[in-house]
């Protein structure tokens, strides 16, 4: 596998771009899961939730890394800004998913 601190961007920011909005869809069904009344529902989640989480942070530290050591501020703001508009969306994109599926005890609140 290619280090990813050297990619191009054009085919760096694409990758992050999904991994990140991936992420955070598997964030925001987390963080809904906990607030449900369903244990394994939740299990499924976190565990989900916690392996993108890791994969990112171990693919991103060697870009940032790379770019902050090397002077590549430009590439640290892009990787930043394509983070933050990418991690954004899919939570939006996730909880809008959710607020149409969710009933029973997999329903926000169910357990109060």
């Amino acid at each position: 596998m290619a280090d990813l601190a050297t990619l191009p961007l054009y085919v760096l920011l694409p990758l992050l771009a999904a991994a990140a909005f991936i992420q955070n869809m598997a964030f925001t069904a987390v963080s809904r899961s906990r607030n449900s009344a369903d244990v394994s529902y939740h299990r499924k989640c976190s565990w989900a939730s916690n392996a993108v989480w890791f994969t990112i942070q171990v693919g991103l530290f060697g870009v940032l890394f790379s770019a902050l050591t090397t002077g590549s501020f430009l590439k640290v703001a892009l990787v930043g800004l394509v983070y933050v508009f990418a991690t954004t969306e899919g939570s939006c994109y996730m909880m809008g998913r959710m607020l149409k599926r969710e009933t029973g005890k997999r329903k926000v609140g169910a357990g109060a």
